[in-house]
This record gives structure tokens, sequence and C-alpha cells, in this order.
């Protein structure tokens, strides 16, 4: 049984992230996990400076718990493994995707984790700004695909919506989700993978 609302209670910070969880990354707010966790949402604040501190946390522990690829990939696999590796995050973790897209800050542990893969492109020829881009966009490309399939598959037997107007939108495979982002991500690939051919890729290399 939860204690009452109030009452004090030891609390760990594990447990708090656990209750984020539970409750939805993107939904969540200090009171419903107080709430959650039987204690006064006041108490929180002994662990967490405030809502986006939390956040933080939260995605670093996500972080440092996922299953990421072997740097030591050829650059193209790599980059496709590391999207991979986020599709897994967003559908282990619902709401993961809106949640890092507006995350103010970035955790330490996601800096942590993304460091060996950005050297490894390093060592394939990218500078380190251009390393970074690349696994950024990677990133980026898997939350907002993520976002749009699962809108587009709550409106799936809407056919008098904007989207279904649109041949290409038409795609089951944009229902999908993976699908298409597959097709946006290869698009993408084949245009750097030009860049690398035809010499070291860098920040100041025109396109």
């Amino acid at each position: 049984m939860n204690a009452k609302p109030g009452r004090p209670r030891t609390l760990t910070v594990d447990q708090i992230i656990d209750a984020v969880v539970a409750d939805g990354l993107d939904t969540f707010s200090m009171p419903s996990i107080a709430a959650r966790l039987g204690v006064a949402h006041s108490g929180l604040y002994r662990y967490f400076t405030d809502r986006e501190d939390l956040v933080v946390q939260v995605l670093d522990r996500v972080a440092r718990s996922a299953t990421w690829p072997s740097p030591d990939l050829p650059w193209r696999e790599h980059l496709e493994q590391l999207g991979e590796a986020f599709w897994t995050i967003c559908s282990t973790y619902p709401g993961y995707d809106v949640t890092a897209l507006r995350a103010r800050n970035v955790s330490p542990g996601f800096l942590a984790m993304m460091t060996p893969h950005v050297e490894s492109l390093q060592r394939e020829g990218f500078d380190v700004v251009d390393a970074t881009a690349a696994i950024e966009f990677v990133r980026t490309l898997v939350l907002t695909s993520s976002m749009e399939a699962a809108r587009l598959a709550s409106i799936a037997d809407r056919t008098d919506l904007t989207d279904h107007s649109i041949p290409g939108f038409a795609d089951p495979e944009k229902w999908a989700g993976r699908g298409w982002y597959r097709r946006h991500l290869n698009t993408w690939l084949d245009g750097l993978a030009q860049r690398v051919d035809a010499g070291p890729v860098s920040a100041t290399t025109e396109a």
C-alpha cells in the first residue's frame, strides 16, 4: 500500500526514475510522480532541481543502459546501426522521442556513450564537427520518424485527411514507421558517401 501523500519516506533516485518511466516520459508531472510514489511532490525537489533536471537524469540512465553498436563498424553500417539502437530505445520507452527532442540539456550519459562513435567516424576521415553532425542527423531522423509514425498510425483509417491525398504518403511503408525512415536515411547516406569518396570530410569541404 502506498504511503499517504506528505508522509516522510526515503526514496532513491532510481525509484523516482522508475516511476517516471512507468508514468510516461513525455506526460509525467512532479505531482503525478509523487502520487505514484505516495509522497508529497515537494519532497522530490530534495533529489532534483526541477522537472527538467529529472528529465535529464532519466535520459542519462536510458543512454547508459541502452545497447549501442560497435564503434568499429564501417562508417555507413555504423550510422545505420546507431539508428536501429535509437529505434529500440523509442520502442522500449514510450514518449522518449518527444522527450529527447524537447529536452533543453544533453545528459552526461549520452555524451559519454556517443564519444566513441564520434571518434570512430573521425578515424574514417570525418572531422569532429561532421562526425557529430552525422550522428545527430541519424538521431533526429529516428525521433521525428517515430513521432510521425505514431501520429499516422492514430489516423490510419481516416481517408478525409490531407496526408492521404499525397501518393507517396499512401505507401504502406510510411505507416509502418521504419520503412519510410530508411528511405530518408538511405537517401542521405548516399549523398554522404559521395562526399566521403571525394576525399576527407570536413566542416570546410564544399558539398
